[in-house]
């Protein structure tokens, strides 16, 4: 089983260091930064469980690091406990708005801090994780139902789910066909539209046609691509449509 992992930001090292040895104590791997644009960088290539965030750190403070990482949909729901050396009301307030889950006053003390630790991430794993999966499952029991091919990738054209139909129609083996790129799948069959010109479209919807180049005489399958945009207009995910 994978240790729980811990991004731990404060610019000073001594209370890194500190934070280290009690935690891998404890049976947590640790990962370290020591500026708010450092925390901000691990915590989006890294994927903690958890963050230790100090408020007073260079570049970017614990509010802001805070505040952008609710904001980011890959970060936003990491529990956040800030460790501050402030006690003003305001400060905690102040904290609160830019979605830290608990405090913790320096100097800290080592049970409360594992037990709050543990307490978040324990939460974590009950609200979030099954949720995940039956979301997941119930998709998939929902599109191996349909009588029409249907394929979801991410905004990188990565395969995310691919139904039973989809791999009949497209004349694909491979079974397990999660975080392949469709478009290498796509590049060796013949199609009516270029696929430069399905990749750089800025229709929300494209229609064309599919023949496998691989099999003589197969009827052409239409396809409809709908590109999934944010909020700021930015493609988060694709989804295909296969019809006979």
């Amino acid at each position: 089983m994978n240790k729980p992992k811990i991004l731990v930001a404060d610019d000073i090292k001594q209370n890194v260091k500190l934070l280290r040895v009690i935690l891998t104590a404890s049976e947590y791997d640790v990962i370290e930064a020591y500026d708010g644009e450092e925390a901000l960088e691990k915590a989006r290539s890294e994927h903690p469980d958890l963050i230790l965030l100090d408020i007073m750190m260079p570049k970017v403070t614990g509010y802001e690091v805070c505040q952008k990482l609710r904001a980011d949909e890959t970060t936003r729901n990491i529990p956040i406990v800030m460790i501050t050396a402030l006690h003003e009301m305001n400060d905690r307030i102040k904290g609160i708005e830019a979605g830290a889950d608990d405090f913790i006053s320096k100097p800290f003390n080592k049970t409360e801090l594992l037990a709050r630790i543990k307490s978040l991430l324990r939460i974590r794993q009950v609200t979030e994780k099954p949720e995940k999966k039956d979301e997941t499952r119930v998709l998939e029991s929902i599109l191996s139902d349909l009588n029409e091919g249907i394929i979801v990738t991410d905004g990188q054209w990565k395969i995310r789910n691919m139904n039973k139909m989809a791999h009949e129609l497209l004349h694909i083996q491979e079974t397990d066909m999660k975080d392949t790129d469709f478009l290498i799948h796509l590049s060796r069959m013949k199609l009516s539209l270029p696929v430069k010109v399905i990749t750089n479209t800025q229709e929300k919807i494209t229609d064309f046609q599919i023949t496998d180049s691989n099999t003589e005489g197969l009827p052409s399958i239409s396809a409809r691509m709908t590109k999934i945009l944010n909020e700021q207009g930015n493609v988060v995910g694709i989804t295909f449509t296969l019809k006979k």
